[in-house]
């Protein structure tokens, strides 16, 4: 096998031989050939437009200007408010006090607070996969999987060791056994 590899590289040094002009090969003086001269580049020099941002600020300072973006307050609804009517005095009691003008008692104004929404209460997945059931147990159908960090919303906790939630990645919602998921903080 040695033998065919000398071999092998004996014919390739000869046919490179042979190619590149063999015997008859002289090397050139030069190797670089310049077909054309190159023409020197005329760069004119233009004066440039002066570019300066400038501010008309008068007496104010450039710290005493507002930001640009400023916070906004969130949006809170205004409680309507409720007319509750209020019994005026019968005809009786209006034939009895001819001499005395008849006081109408206004309409009392009560304001409803709206009941403040209980915030969410999210957690993640302990649990590697963790099946997600259609009910508190066991018995129940799965009806998807969780997987480790998965993020979900808790929707009841009836206290008998199962969370009904939702998962906030698809909004598939289920039971899942309470140690299987831990406080988002």
């Amino acid at each position: 096998m040695n033998k065919y590899i000398l071999i092998a590289f004996a014919v390739m040094a000869m046919a490179f031989y042979e190619l590149s002009g063999g015997a008859d090969f002289e090397p050139g003086s030069n190797s670089l050939v310049i077909f054309a001269e190159p023409k020197p580049v005329q760069t004119e020099s233009k004066p440039l437009a002066e570019v300066v941002a400038r501010s008309e600020t008068g007496s104010v300072g450039l710290t005493d200007v507002a930001p640009t973006r400023a916070l906004i307050e969130p949006v809170v609804p205004i409680a309507e408010p409720v007319i509750t009517p209020v019994a005026l005095a019968s005809d009786g009691d209006i034939q009895a006090q001819n001499s005395a003008p008849v006081a109408v008692q206004e309409a009392k104004v009560q304001e409803t607070v709206p009941a403040p929404q209980p915030e969410p209460d999210f957690r993640f997945v302990e649990g590697d996969r963790v099946n997600l059931r259609g009910g508190p147990g066991t018995t129940y159908a799965v009806v998807g999987k969780l997987f480790r960090n998965d993020m979900v919303e808790i929707l009841a906790d009836e206290g008998n060791g199962w969370l009904h939630l939702r998962d906030t990645a698809t909004g598939d919602e289920g039971w899942i056994a309470d140690w299987l998921v831990t406080a988002a903080n």
